[in-house]
């Protein structure tokens, strides 16, 4: 059972927190056109600054790179690119030393 500070409960909440006035925004004006940019915004957000940070958070620490948070603080202010760039610059070369 997650306890109260869990991350995934606190995420959770915070994102409870954020969508509910938002949705009730949308409710109020009743534009459709909206509801497609928040779900837009909320898919983009939890892409780009939430699963990609945690993915590259996760696969540096498993390989024991002394520099996983770092890579994570760039993947999350620079999004998408900051992924990319740890996936080819150092996974990739971590890839290249251990096949060859």
């Amino acid at each position: 059972m997650a306890s109260l500070r869990s991350p995934v409960v606190l995420f959770v909440g915070f994102l409870v927190f954020v969508t509910v006035p938002l949705v009730a925004m949308w409710v109020a004006v009743g534009d459709l056109a909206l509801l497609a940019r928040l779900a837009g915004f909320v898919l983009y957000f939890l892409v780009a600054h939430v699963v990609l940070p945690a993915w590259v958070y996760l696969d540096a620490r498993s390989a024991g790179d002394d520099y996983a948070v770092a890579w994570t603080v760039v993947s999350f202010l620079v999004p998408l690119v900051g992924a990319l760039v740890y996936l080819l610059l150092v996974r990739g070369r971590r890839d290249a030393t251990s096949s060859g």
